[in-house]
């Protein structure tokens, strides 16, 4: 995650110099979405090895504790929109959090209803977010 960030810095992805099309498509948004990707796997990876080594959450429970880590990952999210107007990390993240939705909203033995809660605020709030820096990303 580290050296990604290094890279997508360097890249200088979301600032405001002008960048020619083919190197926007092919260098700089496979990297957003690398870094989108990295991002949600570095927070489960995370969370899995508590919950390995026995942490349950401390004063959470599992379900509030997964619907914690998905508001974090939405500020990460809203973080990256504001300070680099990068639409295609913030794309990866809605996905991640559909994903999450689709698996947890046919899961009847746990209520998971602020997970649920959790992804569908995430996914609508990133979303209109993303739209309103949609145009500015085209162009960057």
């Amino acid at each position: 995650l580290g050296s990604l960030i290094i890279i997508y810095l360097r890249l200088g992805i979301g600032e405001s110099s002008p960048t020619p099309p083919a190197n926007k498509w092919a260098v700089r948004l496979p990297f957003s979405i690398y870094l989108g990707w990295i991002t949600v796997a570095t927070i489960a990876n995370v969370t899995t090895i508590l919950v390995d080594n026995g942490w349950e959450g401390g004063p959470l429970s599992p379900i509030n504790w997964a619907a914690t880590m998905i508001v974090i990952a939405g500020l990460i999210g809203i973080l990256i929109l504001v300070k680099r107007a990068d639409v295609g990390f913030v794309l990866v993240l809605i996905w991640a959090f559909y994903g999450i939705y689709a698996k947890q909203s046919g899961n009847t033995t746990a209520d998971v209803g602020n997970i649920l809660l959790a992804a569908k605020v995430a996914m609508a709030l990133l979303a209109v977010a993303a739209a309103s820096k949609f145009k500015k990303w085209l162009v960057v």
